[in-house]
């Protein structure tokens, strides 16, 4: 069911997509996370958000 409030669906963006994944193991880490709360790499990306 999509989102048509656009408050909403900034604050649904915002939960889903605002977080690190590591490159090495896939974990998902906070957005201020330097290293890997998993395997302690520092290979991190933000999650991509496609529309």
């Amino acid at each position: 069911m999509p989102i048509t409030d656009p408050e909403k669906l900034q604050i649904a963006i915002r939960h889903t997509f605002n977080v690190m994944i590591c490159r090495k193991c896939g974990a998902r880490n906070p957005p201020g996370a330097e290293k890997c709360r998993r395997c302690r790499s520092k290979n991190l990306r933000w999650k991509r958000y496609r529309k």
